[in-house]
């Protein structure tokens, strides 16, 4: 069983790493959520620590990860959700 990645470029736009369809973005956050879980097993507290919980498209048309909720997404770009 070995490592394999996941194909992302980096988002002119957003200077963020993008992935290039919704299923290789759901496959990282997939990953990305487990990692996060091994660490927080680790750690004494969750303090201060987030998670990635979802993915968005920008608008270059890649898709990104975050820990923002929805809600709080749409009222920081102001769009009526």
């Amino acid at each position: 069983m070995g490592k394999t990645t996941i194909d992302w470029s980096w988002c002119p736009q957003c200077g963020k790493r993008g992935f290039h369809d919704e299923h290789d973005a759901d496959k990282a956050l997939g990953r990305a959520q487990a990692k996060r879980d091994r660490t927080f097993e680790k750690a004494p507290s969750r303090r201060g620590m987030v998670r990635e919980s979802r993915a968005y498209e920008c608008p270059d048309g890649l898709f990104h990860l975050t820990s923002e909720s929805k809600q709080t997404f749409y009222r920081v770009m102001g769009v009526a959700a």
